[in-house]
Order: structure tokens, then C-alpha cells, then sequence
């Protein structure tokens, strides 16, 4: 998971979910039988199904979307002896052999039955595979008969009666049988009902799906519902909890956040050590091999990963010497279960030996894994690719790249035919074109890579994350065919940007997806839609395996009928998707442009641009970089001499030299910066040469340094008012991405707002930044009021409050549109009418993610209410998804805010792009925003010569920059420099 190889993504996290299959459709002749009400008062039912032996029913009570039992009535193989001791170990033999034994036994995992009072049968407490749920089974004997049932704790008193229930027959002990029952199960146990897991199913699947196109905040969040349903419903300490916990850790570590894994994982493996599952401990290491893994220790996330493997082995072949004749069906189903674990362990083990290069270990691993699945009925059919991909990868990494390829092409045949066209099919396709490119076979990856892109484009469910290292191969095979290629050069170059353009990946996608369930919430009617063409989505994909399952099947086993009516419910349920898609676009198009931005053409962008403006987009990957320059007369790509590891490295030396240490400012590093402007824009050549105004779309670190500050010459000494800023010789801009300059740049003319100017300012906080910075830290915050103490505890600005009467005074802002101190609210934000301003001014923190444990959006910090609110909606952090729901008609927003666009080289650019797209979806047309804070004095100096200037904002703002950088006394950097503007849009013409 983290940074590993998606190939495997899907599989990880579906290990639990092995052998559990939908309930099949009634087929009886028989109507539901009435069974009276479960221990929360719901009405209960069984349905009659079809059976290979006997007779079988599901158990549904109330509203329930799914069974939460079955029964099952089989005649005993042989007589039961008289003896209760021998009585009853016959009895264990018995039910064994059936198909509901071996159905238990797949979805839960259980404890040595025990006698029930009389000799009547036997009681299996059980867990359920996934989440730990409390479970039960039930084996009762009337003579020949015997009944077999399960189900959650609340329909335990209906399971004892079933046998009278069903066929009306006197039950021996029955009383006393519910009596010991509960007590063996307690009172909590029995009062959550088919709802809770529904719900709890319902999000653990958000989460591994979100997991599987690297949606890791989205993951985080629905394990965190999905964890308070349990503790709600279990309590906090319930066994069962540590595997979500686990999961929870997992997405937690896949974010960066270790000491925050480190935690949830020790909470894990208390609550762990209390459950009978044997192979909890193993699965807790796979995870934990993950976390180590994600963490750069790649030997020990290997080691964890073979003492998991070897566990599970070892249960697997205690089960298989169980076995024996196969008989026993409780064994077969356990085994089976063991089974798809194991092949857990070993993909793990594959994976992280491929990182290490131990080409030998991870081939053999995937041998290994693919023996046992061949062996074993009932896995998911998409594993086998699974298989087959990382061995391909193995293969390649060994030196036989067409071996590798080819089996690396059978794992995308079985996708196509299990999933169509689908993330999990681009993804195998993606995996396969980097081994063709890395062994230079440069027409195979040109058409893999391809293929695949235009699959993601046309998707028609939501996409995650999308990392550039998974695309770099593709670029640098298209800038070898562009080198030796001059003619087609340009239009190689324009395929290169275009599919950096389906990157989505770290805190601008998370931010972007958070603000779009925000926006969804927010309206009843899109939610509804949205829900139903997930739902209709998520059915035509099952269908699709379903049907792909059974045509695979030897001709002797396959059934012609079911295989046609499948498929004429597949091509339905297709048809469905596709018109609820297309209805959700046509009906809310704001939706769309959050979820799925359009696709960006070099052409169409050079079309937008004037003379002397240029847009510049830099691909910075862990192998390599390229930029990307374009002008009205077209596009050039070109190497870039920096890694994504150096540019975290040089960007974080420039911002040291532009921190002050007790109260001292230390000197700028002229040298590094003119280095730094050679590798990213040297390869630009003469294209720069006439540029007037430039626009950035950065990444990576780069989105924590202002662009002003680059220097273009070589320094001569540390004169810095002499120095050759890049800000003196063009206006600098940059946007959060490329279909955000151009829907600003396409965007309607609009009624200019009445109203000059609104400010924010001077929140009411009381404490010391360091300190209240770390205590947010520790604060965790998924959807959750914020503790306003924290807030609180954050340093005071009262001269920000000086800062907004200057500059509103200067624009001829009414005093009540000059907000500080308390009355700075969410409230008063939302409530302030701000699409009646052209101006809106917020002067307070900006907190990014990483400063709020769990929080994996950006916002700005408001006055903390009184007392703890019901919800986040009336707290006091104003995130990115509260942004986006905002009406702006504001030619500009400021965000004169102590670290609004970070100093963290690492993260803080990052958040500021969520942050803007936010702020540009509502409604504004650019923004203004600061990298540190910089000092009173100068700060308005600046803002004023930018308010006073003409022309457009980008050049207003240079203008002014270049006045504080001329002078000796506000010449450092520091002084002018943090401030840059974001989605100016440059053909625009108009003042503020």
C-alpha cells in the first residue's frame, strides 16, 4: 500500500473478506416463515433458498438490506449414540460435514463448540472474519434431524427455537439454552443489529476501495466511522476493533503520519491479544511490514513480512493435516480462508523484496502464492492477476523483461475480462508499460501507456490519487522519440503535458476530494444521485465478475441459463451506470469539475495566452524531472537537472536563510538561489527570454518557495538590492493547476461586486504559537468539532487588526466590514454576504495538515466559540471543504496569514494549492497569499503600493515588490518576497 506497487493494492486490504459471497436468491416455492422478534424488536423472517442438501433458509428481521443468519435442516449421516460425552463428540463429527459448516467457517472464524444443557447440541461462538463482530452458531438434533443455524447475538434466542420454528416441533431446553447463551455472550453483544454492519460493511469497503486508487485521507475517514460504530456498538475495548484499528494505522502510515501509525498500532495489539483468532498476530505484522515499508525501512517491513508468512503457514498446514479425507467442511472452509491469508503474507513478502531488488525471493514468493491458489476454491478470480502482475514484475526485475512483460500481459487480460475498463485493469496496464519502457521496448509502452490513460480519462467513478512516478516512464519514453524524432517533436512534447495532467496525488487531490463530499452533503438532491450511481456502479461491477466467473469455468461445469441471465443483468445494470453518470455531469456540473476536471490540451492553453506570457509546469518524480514552457506559439519540453529528493533539499536550505533565529535574520543564500532558477528554467532557453508575465503551476517543494526570490544572473557579492530577482524582470503568478487557470481565464465577466473591501483580523487567541501549534498536534479531528482551547491556545495578532483598518481605510471599507477580536466567527464568515465584496481580507493563522493530527485539509483558524460546539460547522477552523461552499465574487483574496502557504518545504505549497482550489470553486478570481509572516511595517508598504498601482494585480504586485527590493533597508527577501498571487488571471487587464 503506500508508494508499493498498486498491482496489489485491491488484494491487500480484501483478504478478510475471503469466501464471503452474497446470499442467493430465493428460489423456494415456500413463502417466508414468521419467527417472531430479535432482542432489539425487530419482526423476523426466514426465506427459503435453494439447497444442495436438505433444506435451507436466510434469516432477515425488520428493514435489512442482507441476511444476518442462516438455518440449514440436513438428516444425520449416521444415529447419535446414547452416551452424552460420546453423544456429543459424534455430534461435533456430524456437523462438521455439512455445507453450513463450511459456509461458517469461510465468513467467521470460531471456538471449539460446546455441549448445550440436555445433550441437544452444540454452541459456537464465533467472530466474524471482518471487524470481529460477535457471531454465533447453533447445532440442534431431533432425532435424524438436525439444525444447524447462525447469526448475530441479537437473533440468538430465535436460533435456539428454529428447530420449533420452522416445523413446529417441541424444543428440549430451550430456555435454558438461551439463558446459557447469553451469558456467554453478555448483554452488549446482543444489542447491536444488522444495521450497525451494515453501516460498519458499508464504510470498511469505502476504505479499501479508497485504499485501492491511494485515496488514503478518504480511506482514514471511513475507517474512523467505521471504528466508532464498533465502540458504540461493542464498546471501546471490543477484540474485533483491532483489525479496523489496524486498517485505520495503516492509512494513517500510507499519509506520512508514523508516530501517529506507531500509536494506533500499539492500540491494535492490546485489543488483539484478547481475541481467539490465531492468526490476528499475522495480520498485524503484514500490516505493521506496510507501515515499515512506507517508513523506508525496507529490510525490516521484509522481515515482519516473512514471520507473518511463516505463521500463517504454519495454521495452513495444521489445517490441511486436519483435513485429511475432506470430510470435515468447518476445516476445508477455515483452510481456505488460511489459504487467501497466506497469499496475503507472500504478495508482501514479493513486493518488498522487489524494492530490495531481491529479484529471486520475490519470484519465489509469487510461485508460491499462485500453487496455493490454484489449490483452493472460492478465492476472488481477480487474485490471480494479482499473482501474476507482481510475477511478472519479479520476471523483469530479473532481466527477462519480455517474460515479465508476458505475464505481466496475461494479469491485464483476466482484469479487462473481470473488470472492463477500470482502475484495477489501468493500473495493471500501467505497471506493464513501465516494464516495457525501462527495458526499451519503447512502441510496446508507447501503446500500453496509452491505453491505459484513455481508460482513466473515460472512468466513470471517481478517481484518487495517481502518483507522477507511476507515469514517469511514459514521459521519458516520449522525450526519446521527440529527441530523434524533430518533426514530430512539438506534438510529443504536448502528449508529455498532457498526461502529466491526470496526476492527482498528495494534499491538493485529498483537499479536492474532501471538498467534493463536502459540496455533495451539502445538497440532498446531488447526494441522492451520487449515491445511486455509485451503487449502480458497484452492481454492474459485480455482475461483471460474476459473469466473468462463470464463463472461465470448465465447459462441463458451467450453467448456460445462469451465464445468459447474468449477462443480460450485466448489460442492464451497465446501461444504468452510464445514464446515472450522465446525469449527474448534465445536472450538477460543479460536482463534475471537483471530482473530474476536464482534460487540458497544450493547444488549448497556448490559446489562452497573450504576448509576452508564458505558463511553466515543472514533473518532479523520484527518478527524474522535467519542465514544461508555453507560449502563444506552442510548447517545449525539457529535462530538469533536479531530483524531487534535491528540490526538498534546496528549497528547505533557501527558507532556512529567509527565517529569522532569535530575532536575527540570517543572510540569504544568493548563490543557491541563482542554482536553483539554472535547473529548473536553464532548459528553457530563449523562450523566456521576451516573457512579460509567467505563470507557475509548481509541485512538489517548489510550492513552498515564492518564485520572486529566484535570482536569474550570477550574484556578485550579497548586494540584494543590486541582485537579479526574477520579480525584476516579469510579474509572477502562480495557479494551483492547469484546469484552474483555465476555467479563470474562461470564466463569465461578472457584475463587479458594490462593496470595496471586507477584512477578518486579530482572532481572539491567547497563548504562545510553539505551544499551541503542539498541542493541536496531538488533536485528532475527522469531521469533529475542534476543541476550542486548542484554537485558543494559538499566538495573538492583534497587529493584523492595524493591518486590515490601513488598507480597508485606504479602499473605503465601512467600518462594520472590519471584523476582528471574538466577532471573527464561522458564522459571521458564512453570514457576511462576502460575494458582495471585491476585496475579501482574511488576517489570521493558516494551519496546515500535519498540524492537526488527522486533519488532511487546510484552513484558517477563526475566533474558537465559547464551549465545546455539536459540530465541526460551528467550530473554529475554517478547513478547505468549509471554503468551498462559500459564494465569492472577489477580484481578490488575501490571506495575510502566518504560514498560509507554509513553511514546511515539504508540505505547506501543497496544502496552499487544496486551499486555493477551494477558494477559486467558490467563487474568487485570484488570491493573495503569504509564505511567512512578514513584519507589520513592510507589509503594509506593500499592500499599499499594490492597491495604489494600475494595470493587473500580477503586475501591481511586482511593481511593488521591486520598490521594497530596491531598497537597502527592506532589500532582504524577507521583507517583500512572501507574499505571491495565485489565479490572476493575466489577459484580464483590471486593477483591484
Amino acid at each position: 500500500m503506500g508508494r508499493l506497487p498498486l498491482a496489489i493494492l485491491s488484494l491487500l486490504l480484501l483478504s478478510a473478506c475471503a469466501g464471503k459471497g452474497p446470499v442467493p436468491d430465493s428460489k423456494g416455492s415456500d413463502g417466508p416463515i414468521p419467527l417472531g422478534r430479535n432482542a432489539i424488536g425487530e419482526e423476523c423472517r426466514a426465506i427459503p433458498m435453494e439447497a444442495a442438501e436438505g433444506k435451507a433458509f436466510a434469516l432477515y428481521c425488520g428493514e435489512w438490506e442482507q441476511a444476518s443468519g442462516s438455518i440449514a435442516v440436513t438428516d444425520l449421516y449416521d444415529p447419535l449414540p446414547e452416551g452424552p460425552e460420546a453423544r456429543a463428540r459424534q455430534l461435533a463429527v456430524e456437523a462438521n460435514r455439512t455445507a453450513w459448516a463450511g459456509s461458517l467457517a469461510q465468513k467467521a472464524i470460531c471456538q471449539s463448540a460446546q455441549p448445550l444443557p440436555g445433550g441437544t447440541g452444540l454452541l459456537t461462538q464465533c467472530q466474524l472474519r471482518e471487524g470481529g463482530w460477535p457471531y454465533v452458531g447453533v447445532t440442534q438434533v431431533d432425532g435424524r434431524r438436525m439444525v444447524q443455524a447462525d447469526g448475530i447475538p441479537a437473533v440468538a434466542d430465535l436460533l435456539i427455537a428454529a428447530p420449533r420454528l420452522l416445523e413446529a416441533k417441541p424444543v428440549t431446553g430451550g430456555a435454558d439454552v438461551a439463558a446459557l447463551l447469553r451469558a456467554a455472550l453478555g448483554d452488549d453483544a446482543l444489542r447491536f443489529g444488522r444495521g450497525d454492519l451494515n453501516a460498519f460493511e458499508r464504510l470498511s469497503e469505502v476504505g479499501r476501495l479508497s485504499n485501492s486508487v491511494e485515496d488514503y485521507a478518504g480511506a482514514e475517514a471511513a475507517y474512523r466511522r467505521a471504528l466508532d460504530i464498533q465502540a458504540k456498538a461493542l464498546g471501546a475495548d471490543s477484540p474485533g476493533a483491532g483489525d479496523t484499528l489496524m486498517a485505520l494505522a495503516l492509512e494513517v502510515s500510507n499519509q506520512g503520519r508514523g508516530p501517529e501509525a506507531d500509536a494506533l498500532f500499539r492500540r491494535a495489539d492490546a485489543l488483539l491479544q484478547k481475541s481467539f483468532d490465531k492468526a490476528a498476530r499475522a495480520r498485524l505484522g503484514s500490516y505493521m511490514a506496510f507501515h515499515a515499508a512506507n517508513s523506508g525501512d525496507a529490510r525490516r517491513a521484509l522481515s515482519l513480512g516473512r514471520d507473518s508468512s511463516a505463521i500463517r503457514r504454519a495454521i495452513v498446514d495444521d489445517l490441511e493435516e486436519q483435513a485429511g479425507g475432506g470430510a470435515n467442511r468447518a476445516v476445508l472452509g477455515s483452510l481456505a480462508a488460511a489459504r487467501g491469508d497466506l497469499i496475503h503474507s507472500l504478495l508482501l513478502e514479493a513486493t518488498v523484496s522487489l524494492r530490495l531488488q531481491q529479484y529471486g525471493l520475490a519470484e519465489a514468493a509469487t510461485i508460491e502464492a499462485a500453487n496455493l491458489f490454484s489449490r483452493t476454491r472460492g478465492l476472488p478470480p481477480w487474485w490471480h492477476a494479482r499473482i501474476l502482475g507482481i510475477q511478472g514484475l519479479a520476471r523483469a526485475g530479473k532481466g527477462d523483461a519480455a517474460g515479465g512483460a508476458a505475464l505481466m500481459s496475461k494479469a491485464v487480460a483476466s482484469n479487462k475480462q473481470l473488470f472492463g475498463a477500470g482502475w484495477p485493469v489501468a493500473s495493471s496496464m500501467l505497471e506493464l508499460g513501465r516494464v516495457y519502457a525501462q527495458a526499451g521496448m519503447d512502441a510496446e509502452a508507447l501503446a500500453i501507456y496509452r491505453d491505459a490513460l484513455s481508460m482513466l480519462a473515460t472512468l466513470d467513478t471517481e478517481r484518487g490519487q495517481l502518483p507522477l512516478d507511476r507515469l514517469f516512464p511514459f514521459l521519458d519514453v516520449l522525450y526519446r522519440q521527440g529527441q530523434s524524432d524533430e518533426g514530430q517533436r512539438a506534438t510529443l512534447h504536448a502528449e508529455m503535458f498532457a498526461a502529466l495532467q491526470m496526476v492527482r496525488e498528495g494534499v491538493v487531490g485529498q483537499t479536492i476530494t474532501r471538498a467534493a463530499a463536502r459540496f455533495a452533503s451539502s445538497d440532498p438532491a446531488v447526494a441522492d444521485l451520487i449515491r445511486r450511481q455509485q451503487d449502480a456502479v458497484r452492481n454492474r461491477d459485480r455482475l461483471r465478475i460474476e459473469a466473468a466467473a462463470e464463463t472461465a469455468k470448465p465447459d462441463a461445469q458451467r450453467d448456460k441459463g445462469h451465464e445468459a441471465d447474468l449477462l443480460k443483468q450485466l448489460e442492464a445494470a451497465t446501461a444504468q451506470a452510464r445514464g446515472l453518470e450522465q446525469q449527474l455531469q448534465a445536472a450538477f456540473p460543479d460536482y463534475a469539475r471537483l471530482t473530474k476536471p476536464a482534460p487540458v490540451t497544450a493547444t488549448a492553453l497556448s490559446a489562452r495566452l497573450g504576448e509576452g506570457q508564458a505558463l511553466v509546469q515543472f514533473a518532479f518524480a523520484a527518478s527524474g524531472s522535467y519542465g514544461f514552457v508555453l507560449t502563444k506559439a506552442g510548447i517545449q519540453a525539457y529535462p530538469v537537472t533536479v531530483t524531487r529528493a534535491n528540490l526538498q533539499e534546496k528549497v528547505g536550505e533557501l527558507r532556512r536563510s529567509i527565517t529569522p533565529r532569535a530575532g536575527v535574520l540570517p543572510p540569504f543564500d544568493l548563490d543557491l538561489s541563482h542554482d536553483l532558477y539554472v535547473r529548473l528554467f536553464g532548459g528553457a532557453g530563449e523562450v523566456l527570454a521576451g516573457v512579460k508575465h509567467l505563470v507557475l503551476v509548481p509541485s512538489a517543494a517548489l510550492s513552498s518557495l515564492p518564485p520572486a526570490l529566484l535570482v536569474r544572473d550570477k550574484p556578485v557579492g550579497r548586494d540584494y538590492a543590486r541582485a537579479a530577482w526574477m520579480v525584476r524582470d516579469m510579474a509572477l503568478s502562480v495557479v494551483p493547476s492547469v484546469p484552474a487557470f483555465l476555467a479563470l481565464n474562461a470564466a463569465q465577466v461578472r457584475p463587479a461586486a458594490a462593496k470595496p473591501f471586507i477584512g477578518f483580523a486579530a482572532p481572539p487567541f491567547q497563548g504562545k504559537e510553539a505551544g499551541g501549534l503542539k498541542a493541536l498536534g496531538e488533536e485528532c479531528r475527522t469531521d469533529a468539532p475542534l476543541d476550542p482551547a486548542l484554537l485558543r491556545a494559538l499566538a495573538p495578532l492583534p497587529e493584523t487588526a492595524d493591518e486590515i483598518r490601513a488598507i480597508g481605510g485606504r479602499l473605503g471599507a465601512a467600518p462594520g466590514d472590519l471584523i476582528t477580536g471574538p466577532a471573527v466567527t464561522k458564522a459571521a464568515v458564512r453570514g457576511a454576504g462576502l460575494d458582495q465584496y471585491r476585496i475579501v481580507y482574511f488576517a489570521t493563522h493558516g494551519l496546515l495538515p500535519g498540524e492537526l493530527r488527522c486533519q488532511a485539509q487546510p484552513g484558517l483558524a477563526l475566533a474558537p466559540p465559547d464551549a465545546m460546539p455539536a459540530s465541526a460547522a460551528d467550530d473554529g477552523l475554517l478547513t478547505a471543504s468549509d471554503i468551498a461552499l462559500l459564494r465569492l465574487n472577489a477580484e481578490l483574496v488575501v490571506l495575510s496569514a502566518c504560514n498560509t502557504a507554509g513553511g514546511d518545504a515539504r508540505l505547506g505549497g501543497e496544502a496552499l494549492s487544496g486551499l486555493a482550489e477551494s477558494f477559486f470553486f467558490a467563487g474568487a478570481q485570484s488570491l493573495l497569499v503569504s509564505h511567512w509572516q512578514v513584519p507589520s511595517a513592510p507589509t503594509v508598504r506593500l499592500m499599499t503600493g499594490l492597491f495604489a498601482g494600475g494595470g493587473d494585480t500580477a503586475q501591481a504586485l511586482a511593481r511593488a515588490q521591486r520598490l521594497l527590493a530596491s531598497d537597502p533597508a527592506t532589500a532582504h527577501p524577507f521583507n517583500w518576497a512572501a507574499f505571491t498571487l495565485v489565479g490572476a488571471a493575466p489577459q484580464s487587464g483590471q486593477g483591484v
